[in-house]
């Protein structure tokens, strides 16, 4: 069994999720103790629940100890099994964290699979869906992902009730190390139960900076507003709160963008470190370059180092897998 110490690096959901997923492709157990432990709630949350469970079920594994609070828990894999899943997280958890955690899975399951998600699909601290379509989905392809997504309800925070697709199909990766660079950049803003002059505001934002391609997008329900600007696998997400000026959400978003054209990157740093366990599991080398290494990318590197023999050097903003 490996063990897996959940407070080191960063000390977040990724090393539940990373575990989760490298423990079911390699069919070894884990162990994962210290559970989020510097965090203020410590231990599992409700989406961290739900993507456990969910991987049980996927590969017919053995969950042990694991519940709202725990600070350690066991997983014993069994075999992947591909087919049609339905999850609700129950509140508004990021869908796309999940869906994160379970598409390795499925990318190696024997037969094709459609999974159903429902919680938070905009939501602080996680990719967007719209990240997730726009930016993450176009990037695995290139290491040879066959998978698919799309949006049937949006769900914020606090009472989520979003809902997303994934599919995917049996997949060999191959690593990869040609990163085409975009230089047009779109928007998307998305406003829920909120006037229009708040899209209207942030498109200004852009437009001022030579960004015309700006999509608004209005859906009604509680008030909600997330903004989307990426430029091939550069993304940058930012989500209003009330409180704060919809110029300063645009350009929170905006200058996050511009970090990562400035620094000449093929992937913007939070993409670098969802892509590792893709250039890990796949055959031959990966090369990538992002603004910056960030101690969510360290943390997740160990992760991987603990279940896969690979070669991983993070240095500055240059990543290699071997």
């Amino acid at each position: 069994m490996i063990e897996i110490d959940g407070s080191y690096g960063e000390g977040g959901g990724q090393i539940i999720r990373t575990a989760l997923s490298l423990a079911s492709i390699t069919k070894k157990s884990v162990l994962v103790r210290n559970i989020r432990a510097n965090r203020p709630n410590p231990g599992l949350a409700a989406q961290h629940l739900t993507a456990a469970r969910a991987v049980r079920s996927i590969c017919r594994g053995t969950l042990s100890h694991c519940e709202i609070g725990s600070t350690e828990f066991s997983f014993e894999p069994g075999e992947i099994v591909g087919g049609k899943y339905d999850f609700n997280i129950g509140t508004a958890g990021s869908t796309v964290l999940v869906a994160q955690t379970l598409l390795p899975l499925l990318l190696s399951a024997s037969k094709p699979s459609v999974v159903r998600i429902i919680g938070g699909t905009h939501v602080m601290k996680s990719p967007s869906y719209d990240y997730f379509e726009k930016v993450f989905m176009p990037a695995i392809a290139l290491f040879g992902a066959k998978a698919g997504c799309r949006l049937i309800k949006s769900g914020y925070f606090p009472k989520g009730g979003g809902e997303m697709e994934l599919e995917a199909q049996p997949s060999r990766l191959s690593g990869n190390s040609a990163w085409l660079r975009e230089e047009s950049t779109s928007v998307l803003i998305r406003l829920s139960g909120l006037p229009l002059s708040i899209g209207v505001r942030e498109k200004k934002v852009f437009v001022q900076n030579d960004i015309g391609h700006v999509r608004i997008f209005e859906e009604e329900g509680e008030p909600a507003n997330a903004i989307l600007a990426w430029s091939g696998f550069l993304g940058s997400y930012a989500l209003g709160e009330k409180g704060r000026r919809a110029e300063q959400v645009a350009q929170e978003c905006l200058d996050a963008l511009l970090l990562e054209k400035r620094a000449g990157s093929d992937v913007d740093c939070h993409l670098a470190d969802q892509l590792l366990i893709y250039a890990a599991l796949s055959d031959g080398g990966s090369r990538f370059k992002t603004s910056s290494t960030t101690t969510h990318s360290e943390t997740n590197a160990y992760v991987i180092s603990r279940f896969l023999g690979r070669r991983m050097a993070l240095e500055g903003g240059d990543i290699s897998v071997e």
